[in-house]
């Protein structure tokens, strides 16, 4: 028998290396250590992406922690580009999607899993992981996703069916509070940032921290072309609003739009700033913060906006609005063509230029 004890199911112990505790104390082994924290559930989440479906997953957290308790482990498994997200102190593990991290769980054992991923490889994953109660989504043999517990049969169906989606009353964290079987109390996103990027900003730009700043960020996925505001009614909606600080927002998807319109507005002698549209999720994040209003689509930025409890204004086209938890931050305006393009994944132009830049302009007067 070893003189040596380690106390393997301790939250500090680490594994893989020399616990800090351990070394910072100068103790020999577990023995000694008066900080032991037994773990009471080992508990895993598998909600790999998108960005904004994880920060939106967030919420999650506190609902877990409240029901099994601060002693237990939260392992979340998720895809690399999302993995920022999620660094805050209820998550102790993050696993990046990769393949020594599946096999890393198929050889672990878990009490609980919140498998929150209809598609594949999230729904496969699940297939493979040992755990005494199992919550959410697996992958069937007919190829299908299906449901381990009847309170996430709703969601499910929800996604089969577009009726039962446009007959929804639920936000997607209360759909997702229901799946876990978790009390839903509309607990906040949880987002944490590095705020040097936006210090950056204003010193490059000779702003003071007291300045204000209105953001708008009409991007949007490749998948869901018409969830973007039409060009040209975005450039009147900023004439109307020239004499504010903007800040234009666009990623990868949009930096060729976001060049037309810095130099449309040029010609027009209206200055406006903007983001690097290759910016890390870190950097946006932290520009996002230091403005005061945002203008955005159903996209990451709307969840990065409600996450950092700043007045929104949001322009549904063709997905449903009733599913945005809005903290009582955003003021939601709805294509009249919501209906009739319900969840379109085609670029339409009279469905991108259904919300006017008078429409945006009456909302933003209504919640300065």
């Amino acid at each position: 028998m070893s003189e040596f004890e380690f106390k393997r199911n301790c939250k500090s112990f680490p594994g893989r290396w020399a616990c800090d505790i351990m070394t910072a104390e100068g103790y020999m082994s577990c023995r000694e250590c008066k900080f032991y924290q037994p773990i009471s559930s080992r508990i895993l989440i598998i909600k790999l992406g998108a960005m904004g479906d994880v920060i939106r997953t967030t919420p999650l957290l506190k609902g877990i922690r409240r029901k099994y308790g601060d002693n237990i482990q939260i392992t979340w498994m998720v895809n690399k580009e999302s993995a920022e997200l999620i660094k805050n102190e209820y998550v102790d593990r993050i696993l990046i999607y990769n393949q020594d991290n599946i096999l890393r769980l198929q050889s672990e054992e878990f009490d609980v899993l919140f498998s929150l991923e209809i598609d594949v490889p999230g729904s496969a994953v699940a297939n493979l992981i040992k755990s005494k109660e199992k919550y959410g989504y697996y992958l069937n043999k007919d190829g299908h996703p299906n449901y381990f517990n009847e309170k996430a049969r709703f969601y499910l169906e929800r996604v089969f069916s577009n009726f039962i989606n446009k007959h929804n009353n639920k936000t997607y964290q209360e759909m997702m509070a229901n799946i876990c079987e978790l009390k839903y109390d509309k607990e906040e996103c949880i987002l944490n940032f590095n705020e040097e990027h936006a210090k950056e900003f204003l010193r490059r730009n000779h702003f003071g921290t007291k300045d204000k700043f209105i953001g708008i960020h009409m991007g949007s996925a490749p998948r869901w072309s018409s969830k973007v505001w039409g060009k040209y009614n975005l450039i009147e909606f900023i004439k109307k609003i020239k004499e504010n600080n903007i800040i234009l927002f666009a990623g990868p998807n949009e930096a060729r739009m976001q060049k037309e319109i810095i130099n449309t507005l040029d010609e027009n002698g209206i200055k406006i700033y903007y983001n690097d549209p290759n910016n890390s999720i870190g950097d946006f994040i932290s520009l996002v913060n230091l403005c005061d209003i945002m203008v955005v689509n159903d996209s990451l930025a709307l969840h990065v906006a409600i996450a950092l409890k700043k007045k929104t204004i949001a322009l549904f086209f063709c997905t449903p609005p009733w599913e945005i938890e809005d903290y009582g931050l955003v003021k939601k305006i709805v294509s009249p063509l919501l209906s009739k393009y319900f969840y379109t994944d085609e670029y339409v132009e009279e469905l991108v230029n259904s919300i006017s830049a008078d429409e945006v302009n009456e909302a933003l007067k209504y919640i300065i």
